[in-house]
């Protein structure tokens, strides 16, 4: 395997771009020293950024501020949401417009799959691949300030994920003196617990938290699937009870170097144990429904995986009034090692024992540089990043059905990066940002069971556009553009086939190009009060769309197992367009509403399944009431409809929430939750193609009631000498402000 290296020109002329950057630092004087607009303090989130041009690559803290808009993304605070402390990270984002995760973790931004997930504003390697899911499904939603939303994210961030950008930001403790907070829940098979704290004295800032959870994850499949060459059927039954058990420790210091300059650093370690028992039933019948064989599997699976990340990052506020430079470095390692053991007994008396294994680790590195000057009233971005993944696979099975299919794999790929932004008013009215993004991509890899290498080299260039006019009285215009990438997953260049089971099977297609995308969007958004809403039409066309198609290998015998290959393909053109709405408000003093609406429009051109359309009708709702000064009920439910998969669909979907908080002390509320209170935690995914037409549905657990406490440690108690003593009421600033409690 070939180390990775620059050579490449568009590499060196990244690298050149980045040390124009730099020589900005050092030559401050050659700009105007011009004072930066003041920030606005009304909370939002309707409130608008636009015109004090902070849509950089950095982290803002504003005291008593919370989410707002910024020109090139919507953000979402999720404090707010009662259960945010015993939920995941999957149910935080289930509540934010337009996004959807599926019960196994797959999500999803105005429909589209191929969205990147990043945690504060950089790629995390927990975020990867198939191990995205189960990274979602375990992170604490209590360690989550705000998500933000990029649907057409600017040149300063990676152009890859033609769906956007979702951005986690984590919670960081900025308080003076020594605070920290204690949560536990308790439910159905379910249980979590944390424990935050940080220590601040001006000089430093010391932050640390643990977490632990157990989640039960009963579910229950049924499918049938047709083979349309040989004209035959197979039936398929099943439940399966999976448990995931978590723990994650995090620790992080931040040292004011002086007045301008801070040294930080973070470690963070999570280990994950997903485990499952399952037992299905097979059969299949020829087309005049006489049974040809079935058998009964039984199985065991054991995946433990450890992710572990490293940061460490330096900020240098410039001589000028709003510049600033941030060096960031980042080391991220996941391993992971599943192993299933099945049993399949034949109709025929015949066992068939099989095992089994998969075997990941994943190596990430990204240092990026990113600078900001102002010139005069416009303000310039600029700088570079460097993505580095060296990754490996291993799976072997053995067995009578498994015979051959042991592969392994192994990729190094390093995406160089250089970015400019400039934003900058027009008149009194307008607000604009221009960008382009220069990505080299230099990716190795290497079938080793074969010893078969591959190489790939290019460098794309994606540019992007934003405005926004001021039509006074707290309403705007805004309009977008980016050019988007989805790259091709390096295993998904693997054409070697690795075993699921007797009767899947899935293979790579090192045929596959990039699918490119270009993105349009325009809205209206109107601020009155404690009343917001937005209404956003969006439009994207795709070009060597990637997707999925499956298709049945050859039988020798007609009486044979059927055996399905998934792999993927590039589709033709991909047209979507819609129209979202967003609504937030407040019915008298105690009931507040938000509603969500997205009316999507899809059309997808395949080789396997020809022309599909599809309009769907996708939204969700919450109510947040106020019964007393210590009493609040929350209840949302979001439903997603038909969405294009490539070579079929899946139906609709839906779940709910509700959760009530009692507030006892300023320190200690009661919270209980009951997820999925309708029972709606139910999908069906259809494939149809030239070859293959399959139904198969899926079940979830269904209600789970929890029931937890949540403790505020140190700080203000509220019966000190000289202090106010609570009353039970909120402060002006809610659970937490002056004299309220914890939120």
């Amino acid at each position: 395997m070939r180390s990775n290296r620059l050579t490449t020109t568009g590499l060196k002329g990244l690298i050149l771009f980045g040390c124009v950057a730099g020589a900005q630092v050092a030559l401050p004087a050659m700009a105007q020293d011009t004072a930066a607009p003041a920030p606005q303090t009304t909370p939002a989130p309707a409130t608008d950024t636009t015109a004090k041009t902070d849509d950089t690559p950095q982290t803002i803290v504003v005291e008593g501020k919370k989410a707002q808009n910024k020109i090139d993304r919507q953000v979402y605070d999720n404090t707010k949401d009662i259960d945010s402390q015993t939920g995941t990270a999957s149910d935080a984002l289930n509540k934010v417009p337009s996004v959807n995760v599926d019960p196994t973790g797959n999500i999803t931004l105005r429909g589209n799959s191929n969205v990147q997930v990043y945690v504060d504003g950089k790629p995390s390697v927990m975020m990867q691949g198939d191990n995205r899911a189960g990274a979602l499904q375990s992170m604490s939603s209590g360690d989550i300030d705000s998500i933000e939303v990029m649907t057409n994210p600017g040149a300063q961030f990676s152009s890859d994920g033609s769906g956007g950008i979702i951005n986690l930001v984590m919670k960081k403790n900025r308080k003076p003196g020594t605070s920290g907070s204690f949560n536990a829940n308790v439910g159905d098979g379910r249980y979590n617990a944390s424990l935050s704290g940080a220590r601040n004295t001006g000089k430093y800032t010391l932050t640390g938290g643990i977490n632990i959870r157990h989640d039960d994850r009963p579910n229950r499949t049924g499918s049938v699937s047709q083979n349309l060459v040989s004209d035959t059927t197979t039936e398929q039954s099943g439940n399966a009870e999976g448990k995931m058990d978590n723990v994650s420790a995090n620790v992080g210091l931040d040292y004011n170097l002086g007045e301008k300059d801070t040294l930080g650093t973070q470690v963070a370690y999570s280990r994950r144990e997903m485990d499952s028992n399952s037992q299905e039933n097979y059969a299949t019948y020829n087309a005049d429904g006489a049974l040809l064989n079935g058998y009964q599997r039984t199985s065991k699976s054991t995946g433990p995986r450890d992710d572990f990340s490293f940061d460490v990052n330096w900020n240098h506020i410039g001589a000028l009034t709003g510049e600033s430079l941030k060096v960031d470095w980042r080391l991220g390692r996941s391993t992971g090692n599943t192993t299933t053991d099945a049993t399949n007994t034949y109709t025929d008396g015949s066992v068939s024992p099989e095992t089994r294994k998969s075997q990941s680790d994943f190596h990430n590195s990204v240092f990026s540089v990113d600078y900001v000057r102002p010139f005069g009233e416009a303000q310039m971005t600029t700088g570079l990043q460097i993505t580095s993944d060296d990754n490996s696979f291993n799976n072997t099975a053995t067995g009578d059905n498994a015979a051959g299919l042991t592969s392994a794999f192994a990729y190094k790929q390093t995406i160089s990066a250089g970015y400019v932004t400039w934003q900058m008013p027009l008149g009194e009215k307008w607000t604009i940002q221009g960008g382009v993004r220069a990505e080299n991509l230099d990716l190795d890899t290497d079938e080793l069971t074969t010893d078969t290498t591959g190489h790939i080299d290019y460098t794309k260039f994606s540019p992007s556009a934003f405005a926004a006019y001021d039509l006074g009285t707290g309403k705007k215009l805004r309009f977008s553009y980016s050019h988007r990438l989805q790259r091709p997953n390096p295993q998904d260049l693997n054409p070697y086939q690795t075993y699921q089971d007797p009767q899947n099977v899935t293979a790579g297609n090192p045929n596959l190009k990039p699918a490119e995308t270009d993105s349009f969007e325009v809205g209206y958004e109107v601020s009155a009060g404690q009343t917001s809403y937005q209404i956003r039409g969006y439009y994207r066309q795709t070009e060597d769309a990637i997707t999925s198609y499956s298709y049945y290998l050859p039988q020798d015998d007609p009486s044979d197992t059927l055996v399905l290959l998934t792999t993927k393909q590039n589709a033709g053109e991909n047209k979507a367009g819609g129209l979202e709405g967003n609504y937030s408000g407040k019915i008298g003093q105690k009931l507040s509403v938000n509603i969500n609406g997205n009316l999507a429009y899809n059309r997808l051109s395949t080789p396997s399944t020809g022309e599909q359309e599809a309009t769907t009708l996708s939204g969700r709702v919450s109510f947040d009431y106020t019964i007393s000064p210590k009493d609040r009920f929350q209840i949302s439910y979001f439903g997603r409809g038909k969405q294009l998969t490539g070579q079929g669909y899946t139906g609709p979907f839906g779940m709910g929430n509700m959760s009530y908080r009692h507030q006892y002390t300023p320190k200690a509320a009661l919270v209980v939750t009951v997820q999925d209170p309708f029972r709606t935690a139910k999908f069906r995914t259809v494939v149809d193609t030239d070859t293959v037409h399959s139904e198969s549905s899926r079940a979830m657990q269904g209600q789970v009631f929890m029931i937890g406490l949540s403790y505020t440690l140190g700080g203000a108690s509220g019966n000190k000498d000289g202090e106010r003593k609570w009353d039970g009421q909120r402060g002006p600033g809610g659970w937490g402000g002056p004299g309220g409690g914890p939120m």
